[in-house]
């Protein structure tokens, strides 16, 4: 999933499947200050590690895992806490959109009730409030 989301921000561009508001948080602690630090500081610790690993003492390397493993704990509670919210939010639509649809479908089985009777038919307006 990880590499996901590498390729993703890479690209800069919005997969279907996040939504915009997400898209928008996700850009934003992509170009924090803080997660330009902890990419500046990942290189530099790769680049050593790469070049001098036998001379990098096992302590430092303990310490740079501890603060990778740190920073993608961060970026994985991110993408949960922005997974949460779209999901609160497309809950939020659906259950206006059932609502919606519950009021309209009430308001033409009255109105056809009414016609067959032939009285007058209230607004949809009206009806979402009789059936609170």
């Amino acid at each position: 999933m990880r590499d996901m989301f590498i390729d993703i921000r890479k690209s800069g561009k919005r997969p279907l499947w996040i939504g915009e508001v997400i898209w928008a948080e996700l850009n934003a602690a992509w170009g924090s200050e803080e997660y330009r630090c902890l990419g500046s500081q990942a290189q530099a610790y790769e680049g050593m590690t790469s070049s001098t690993a036998s001379s990098f003492a096992s302590s430092s390397h303990e310490t740079l895992h501890a603060q990778q493993i740190s920073a993608l704990q961060a970026e994985l509670e991110q993408v949960r806490k922005s997974q949460a919210d779209w999901q609160a939010q497309l809950q939020a639509q659906i259950q206006m959109q059932i609502q919606e649809q519950h009021n309209q479908l009430l308001y033409e089985m009255r109105k056809m009730r009414e016609h067959m009777s032939g009285k007058e038919v209230a607004p949809a307006e009206e009806e979402s409030a009789d059936s609170e």
